[in-house]
Formats: C-alpha cells, structure tokens, sequence
C-alpha cells in the first residue's frame, strides 16, 4: 500500500509539473496580449483630436467674428 502511494504521489508530482511547464507560457503570452491591447487602447484615446471652441460654435450654426483687437 505505501508503494501505491509513492507511485501516485510521484505521478502527480510529475502531471503538476507538465502542466506547469506547458501552462504557465502560454499564460505569460496571454498576459502579455492583454497588457498590450490596452496600451494600444489607451494610445487611441490620446490621439483622438479634441475640437475647437471655435469648431464647436461652427457646428452649431454661430459664427464668432473678430473685430481685430
């Protein structure tokens, strides 16, 4: 009975350290995936224009005219 045990303990000992060694880089890739989708997210909002006070006023129909000053 302690060799059944011995066995099964060696046995999980090496399936946890399969699925460790395949796991483990496949989620450091996932990771890193992730980590870049949301820098590019957030380079995208940066780079979004913010309109202009006079734009805005355009858009709405009122024009803004300078006397020079």
């Amino acid at each position: 009975m302690k060799g059944m045990i011995k066995i099964a303990k060696g046995t999980g000992k090496v399936i946890l350290a399969l699925l460790t060694g395949i796991l483990m880089p496949i989620l450091i890739w996932v990771a890193l995936g992730v980590v870049m989708n949301q820098k590019l997210r957030e380079k995208r909002v940066k780079q979004t224009e913010t309109p202009t006070i006079g734009e805005i006023l355009a858009k709405a129909g009122l024009n803004i005219h300078r006397d020079g000053h």
